[in-house]
């Protein structure tokens, strides 16, 4: 069987695949410390970056917010804002501008203030993403600092475009 027929099967198996992520903040004085648990879609969990299989296309990644700092916080661009503003993404490094990348297009981001859902194409070859989870909290929005998360996932490729 060609490559491209096998990569295209593969795909079709893990269309529509779903990752579930855990994100918990703490606050330890004036530092608010994340981590982050995750699950696959045989629901194991799992620590450290998140892992997209070869041939998956599509994949919806779900970061739900655990805040446990007592400063409210919730994702930037909740509500009335940009989406985009919650999640910024870069194959080459840590990201210091909102994202372009085109493994996770924009326009497919869905943000509330505890939850984060962004699609994951995996295409092309095998890649790390580097991405940045942006939060915003008291004393407003508005005013309020940015908290910043950056864990990494790591794709597979070989999802259809």
């Amino acid at each position: 069987m060609n490559r491209h027929l096998q990569n295209q099967r593969q795909s079709e198996r893990h269309a529509g695949q779903r990752v579930r992520v855990d994100v918990y903040a703490a606050r330890a004085g004036d530092v608010v410390a994340f981590n982050h648990r995750w699950r696959d879609r045989a629901d194991h969990r799992k620590k450290g970056p998140i892992e997209i299989p070869n041939g998956a296309s599509c994949v919806r990644i779900q970061f739900h917010l655990n805040d446990r700092t007592g400063l409210n916080l919730r994702f930037c661009g909740a509500g009335h804002g940009n989406p985009g503003d919650a999640f910024w993404v870069d194959s080459t490094g840590c990201p210091t501008q909102p994202s372009t990348d085109p493994q996770m297009p924009v326009g497919d981001f869905h943000v509330t203030p505890s939850q984060l859902t962004v699609v994951d194409r995996n295409s092309g070859e095998p890649c790390t993403l580097h991405f940045v989870l942006r939060f915003t909290g008291d004393p407003t929005p508005e005013d309020g600092p940015i908290y910043e998360y950056d864990p990494e996932i790591r794709n597979g490729g070989g999802g259809i475009d």
